[in-house]
């Protein structure tokens, strides 16, 4: 479904995102891609629960994330000059907190490292597949301390939270074909880009991922926060695109 888009008419020369993030290069980057994408306003009007650390313990977290190449050098340096004042937020950093890694062949790049955690008997329908580890940046509490340093400080919450992290479970997709517009949308089983015979899925497995099959809220009302912040990236009201097309034309929950 393609409806009008809706510009927040941002200047192109809005300048350095050092007030709005420490990832500069990388949201200049999602602004591109950002001024261009499709909605899957379908998967935007289906039903979602609202994340419940207490239930889920950081499930999305268990595996780490990979990191923009912008993002590691950044963290690395924010981490070599901060890791006392992490460490006071319970978390134990190991001597290298960004590895390098790969995954099912994939070039090797940047990413969190993990720890063993019993996640699985910690967090409820923790799925088989997943392993029993965690992001080294996850609180007893399950939330991030990453963020919590942020927050602590005044800064925006996502200052220094990776933007995959801070996205999920919202998905931006390239074409196959590696030509036009990425969609804006949510993976479900069928569609999840990390499902193989082997390997369940990863963004619809994950309890904020999964489609609420007995109620919830229509996406775009859970993931408001992170649909207004993606739309300020790239100069465009997301929200509001989203609920007019809803209302003109009310796709079908869960399709």
């Amino acid at each position: 479904m393609t409806c009008a888009r809706n510009p927040l008419g941002i200047p192109d020369d809005e300048g350095p995102y050092s007030a709005f993030s420490a990832f500069g290069s990388t949201l200049a980057s999602l602004r591109e891609l950002v001024r261009n994408l499709e909605i899957d306003h379908s998967a935007l009007w289906s039903p979602l629960r609202r994340c419940e650390l207490g239930r889920c313990r950081g499930t999305c977290c268990h595996d780490g994330v990979y990191l923009d190449p912008d993002e590691a050098p950044v963290l690395r340096e924010f981490i070599e000059t901060n890791r006392k004042e992490l460490e006071e937020l319970g978390i134990a950093l190991p001597e290298v907190p960004i590895i390098e890694s790969s995954w099912r062949g994939n070039p090797p790049g940047p990413k969190t490292a993990t720890r063993p955690e019993p996640m699985a008997a910690r967090a409820e329908s923790y799925p088989s597949h997943f392993p029993d580890t965690a992001c080294v940046f996850l609180m007893p509490d399950a939330r991030c301390a990453l963020q919590q340093w942020s927050i602590d400080r005044d800064l925006p919450p996502w200052f220094l939270k990776p933007a995959t992290c801070w996205l999920h479970p919202l998905s931006l997709e390239s074409p196959a074909s590696g030509r036009g517009p990425a969609l804006l949308t949510l993976p479900v089983p069928e569609t999840d880009p990390q499902r193989f015979p082997d390997y369940d899925g990863f963004s619809s497995r994950t309890p904020c991922g999964k489609r609420a099959e007995d109620g919830g809220l229509p996406a775009w009302q859970v993931l408001r926060d992170e649909l207004e912040h993606l739309g300020r990236i790239g100069g465009r009201d997301l929200l509001a695109e989203i609920q007019a097309c809803g209302e003109s034309s009310p796709p079908q929950s869960g399709t």
